[in-house]
């Protein structure tokens, strides 16, 4: 019987630190997202043309996450996209009922913070 619990042990101990191994090696999302280390950076840019009192608009980030924004510059700080990862930024109509477009909306993240994505409403 000592035999077969150290056999048993040892194969235990083995599937503890294989696993281990497999989660650590995991990251990200499958969007290039990660936890804000080395490498990462955020996208953002710049919304305008909102002129009622209180009027906003509903941005989204690669369908995950949602910010709703007023005039003025904005970033994603809480999502950062990995050095080659994917993004795509989508607006809704403001609240003011007005049409919203997206410029420069989809890209892949280089070395900076993407800063460049503008949202006009009109």
């Amino acid at each position: 019987m000592g035999i077969q619990s150290g056999s048993v042990r040892k194969a235990f101990v083995f599937c503890v630190v294989v696993l281990s191994l497999l989660l650590s090696a995991c990251g990200g999302d499958g969007y290039g997202g990660d936890s804000g280390g080395a490498g990462s950076y955020t996208v953002g840019g710049t919304v305008s043309g909102l002129t009622l009192p209180g009027e906003s608009v509903a941005v989204t980030l690669v369908g995950l996450q949602i910010l709703q924004l007023t005039n003025g510059s904005y970033s994603f700080a809480a999502y950062p996209i990995a050095n080659g990862g994917m993004y795509q930024v989508t607006a809704a109509s403001s609240t003011g009922n007005k049409t919203c477009t997206v410029a420069n909306g989809t890209g892949t993240v280089g070395t900076t913070n993407v800063t460049n994505v503008d949202i006009t409403c009109a």
